[in-house]
Formats: structure tokens, sequence, C-alpha cells
């Protein structure tokens, strides 16, 4: 069923403002994906789909506009609006003329238990939603299973987090979980987990990383938490030469990600050989 909304004060358009907000989207368990890489991964990774809104004033993908064309009779809800509405409720700037509101997708720590398999980043109490849509990128880049969000850390969904991820927040798996059921797991399962910590860890290309593992990675201001290094199977840095001490976290987080992926491509070759 397709709609037409041509006023920004219609209740669904300020229902779908509101998934700006973490409290609503915790309450409805949704959120609001913008432009066409997001909209068409959510479709191809078979995200559960709500809404879909669209401009066709703004909308030039072609492929975006046969992705609606496609969709007309699906059981999401086709939302077609003016230029006026799309630009009351996009939130970069330049929008591309579609997005979508979408179910979250949660996932129990338990999860790991049944197929625990691959590599897995844990963060504790970051707060930049940009840097987990990074990490998020960068871990499906890798080939990565999923990310842990430990106590206090930015919600996946926010919709700077689900920009950065540009579509990886679909692919890779979601947890949440409080730090010390996490410490408390990790003691039972003994899965190797690795975390950063800038004066005393390990070069971390001095280490050589399992096939599966989790990389711990602390806050932007305070770095990783006393008690979950104290769980760490062992403790990384990456070397610095210049003046700065510290990296920002998204790159960081690349960096050692990266130096796990090429261990693990090059031992493949090796055995291919």
């Amino acid at each position: 069923m397709k709609k037409v909304i041509t006023s920004t004060t219609n209740e669904e358009i300020k229902l779908i403002r509101k998934l700006q907000l973490k409290k609503y989207r915790d309450e409805s368990g949704l959120f609001f994906a913008e432009g066409i890489r997001p909209v068409l991964e959510a479709a191809e990774q078979q995200a559960s789909i709500r809404k879909i809104i669209y401009c066709p004033e703004i909308l030039n993908s072609e492929a975006a506009k046969s992705f609606i064309e496609l969709n007309q009779e699906r059981d999401f809800t086709l939302i077609e609006v003016d230029e006026k509405v799309f630009l009351s409720i996009a939130s970069k700037e330049g929008p591309q003329g579609i997005a979508a509101v979408i179910s979250q997708k949660w996932f129990p720590l338990n999860e790991i238990l049944k197929e625990y398999d691959g590599i897995w980043v844990g963060l504790d109490s970051v707060q930049d939603p940009g840097n987990l849509g990074s990490i998020l990128r960068t871990l499906d880049a890798i080939g990565g299973k999923g990310v842990i969000l430990l106590d206090q850390t930015t919600d996946a969904y926010h919709p700077t987090a689900v920009r950065a991820s540009m579509g990886a927040v679909f692919s890779q798996k979601l947890i949440k979980i409080k730090k010390e059921e996490f410490i408390l797991w990790k003691k039972t399962i003994k899965i190797p987990c690795f975390g950063t910590d800038c004066n005393n860890g390990i070069d971390y290309q001095k280490i050589k990383y399992p096939d599966k593992l989790i990389l711990l990675m602390g806050s932007e201001q305070k770095g990783l938490d006393a008690d979950l290094a104290a769980n760490c199977d062992d403790l990384i840095h990456i070397p610095m030469r210049g003046n700065m001490d510290s990296l920002n976290l998204a790159n960081a987080t690349s960096i050692i990600l990266y130096e796990v992926y090429n261990q693990h491509r090059q031992s493949k070759q090796q055995v291919m050989k």
C-alpha cells in the first residue's frame, strides 16, 4: 500500500522523526536508515523493513527507483513524500531521497556459544556513534562476525552509526551485555580475548592471532576498563613515533583487525601452496 504525504506535521512523519531519539528507538524497537546504500543493503540482508520513505523529486538512483518499483506489493509500507517532507526527516546533508524504518535485531550472548567462530569486537563504553559505525564497516570488510556492546557504549542504531557503517549494521551481529556478565561468560567459555593498552601492551604485530577471538577496545577517553583488561589473554598496543600518544578509536581498531585478517590470509595462502 502506497501513501503520499505532503505535510511535515503528518503523524507518521512525526513518529519517524522521533527515531532520532534513543529513548524512542528503545521503546519502539525500530530505527531509521537513510541513503541508497543502507536501504538496499538492508533489503539484501533481509532486514525487517517496516517502511520505505522516498521522494521522487530527490531520488536519482536508477537502482533505488527499480527497487521501489519491484517492491510495490511487499509487506512493508511504501510512503511517497514531497521534498519538503523528506528534508524534514533527513539527518544528513545532500539527502538521496530514500530512507527506511527497520526493526532492530539483537542477538543474545549465547549466540556465540552455539556457533562461536571468526572475529568479534567488544566495545567498552564507547561514546562516538561514528566510531562504532566505522568499526562495523571494517569488521564487514575483513569478514568479521559482529560487535559486543558493553555497558554504556553508544547505540548501534543511532543514525550516525548506521550511516557510518555503510550497511554493515545489517551484516554484523549485535550483542548488548553488562561488563560483569561478559567477564563471567568469558571465564566459563575460555574464548581468546585481546585487549588494548597504550602503555603496557605487547606490540600488536608480535602476536599470533587465532582464527576465533574477541578484540576488546576501550572508550575514547579512558581506554579499556581495568576489570576487562585483567580478563584478557594478552594486552596489545600500536607503536607510535610521533608526538601523538593515541589514535582515533576506529582507526586503531581497523589497524589491529587488518593485522588479524592479513595473518589469517597468509596462513591460508601457505596451506594452498
